[in-house]
């Protein structure tokens, strides 16, 4: 802020507002007590919190873009900054409550909104510190900062609990496509084989960049990954099935049980373990294998597989089963690519995943019995 501010109001009042986004941020940072809900008249539904964080990050954006015109380093107008400032301030402290209230409805919605209210408040912080540190150098970025985490905010913030979760596991889905891809690429590429004097620049070239040379898969390695690859290909078809037969299922009316919530909340980091234990699947199977490590890797994905398992078919969930279905037809309809619509509805869905573990669990003794046999010969 230019040197003839430092004599009036408006640059305590930006520090002010800096020491305000700072108090949020801590209060983002804090659980909501017991002590904070008894004291509550009421207890605020999803609908009416989401409503209100939509408001603040409006009132933010407007007293956002009013403070930077009137203290733009070209033509600062100090007096005029007062009330914007004071404005910015009170609904900073405002969108932190409102953003851990949320707690009320749920750990995984309450974990975003959270972020989200971090993010901004940490954004306007740095907008205060621009003009109180740097004369507004740069003011233009930090308002543009500010501005995109509102939008990001606005945009992102899930609807309810159940959302939040579809979210987070929709985009490990993606990953966990992602790493069912590289292996197919990896039996590809073996498969199609490599002109050697073209393999040998290539690995050059990649030595020079400090990567060392790329390994190509030999007949055993090769063997060794086909046999992974059902194994992979049954645990991404089982999470890919969570949400459309489980979660797509849970009525929004219940949706505000606690019992609810907790064996939603369960669901991310179950689905998360899922995806780390895929990785270091794909990371073994990369030459020169190490059996050992594979047997560890291939053991932790099916493990993962029945902690979502014993997750899912939590009665909050997955209701009992009204009626048999025969195991053998379940079993012979599992694909990659899933069932016709049709067909899941007529479908008990834990019967489908009572199959689909089963078949994790057949690939994954499969894999482990072919790397046992391989570690007894080697020895």
């Amino acid at each position: 802020m230019s040197s003839d501010l430092e004599t009036v109001p408006a640059l305590a009042a930006l520090r002010a507002l800096r020491d305000t986004c700072s108090a949020a941020i801590d209060a983002l940072q804090q659980p909501f007590s017991d002590t904070q809900i008894s004291l509550l008249d009421s207890r605020p539904t999803c609908t009416v919190l989401s409503k209100d964080f939509q408001s603040l990050l409006t009132l933010i954006y407007t007293s956002t873009t009013k403070v930077t015109l009137v203290l733009r380093p070209s033509a600062p107008a100090p007096s005029a900054a007062l009330a914007p400032i004071k404005d910015l301030g009170t609904s900073i402290t405002s969108f932190a409550t409102c953003a851990t209230l949320f707690d009320l409805h749920g750990a995984t919605l309450a974990s975003d909104a959270r972020s989200m209210a971090r993010e901004v408040c940490e954004a306007v912080r740095a907008l205060a510190s621009t003009f109180v540190d740097s004369a507004g150098e740069d003011y233009l970025v930090r308002t543009g900062t500010v501005h995109d985490l509102v939008e990001k905010a606005r945009r992102d913030l899930p609807v309810d609990n159940l959302a939040a979760v579809k979210k987070r596991w929709k985009a490990d889905r993606d990953m966990m496509g992602d790493s069912l891809e590289e292996i197919n690429a990896m039996l590809e590429d073996a498969g199609e084989g490599e002109d050697e004097a073209e393999s040998d620049e290539f690995d050059d070239e990649w030595d020079e960049l400090g990567f060392g040379a790329s390994k190509k898969m030999s007949d055993a390695e090769i063997e060794r990954t086909k046999k992974v690859q059902p194994l992979v290909r049954f645990a991404t078809l089982y999470h890919k099935r969570v949400v459309p037969d489980v979660l797509n299922g849970l009525s929004s009316s219940v949706e505000s049980s606690d019992g609810l919530h907790s064996a939603l909340d369960a669901l991310p980091s179950r689905s998360h373990a899922v995806v780390l234990a895929l990785e270091e699947v794909v990371a073994t199977l990369y030459a020169p294998q190490k059996p050992p490590a594979l047997a560890a890797a291939a053991s932790s994905l099916a493990e993962a597989i029945h902690q979502v398992h014993g997750t899912i078919t939590n009665p909050a969930l997955m209701p009992p089963a009204l009626q048999e279905t025969d195991l053998a037809k379940e079993l012979s309809r599992l694909s990659i690519e899933g069932s016709k619509a049709a067909d899941k509805k007529a479908k008990d869905p834990r019967k489908w995943f009572d199959s689909c573990l089963a078949q994790v669990d057949k690939a994954a003794k499969a894999v482990d019995e072919m790397l046992i046999a391989h570690i007894t010969n080697a020895t």
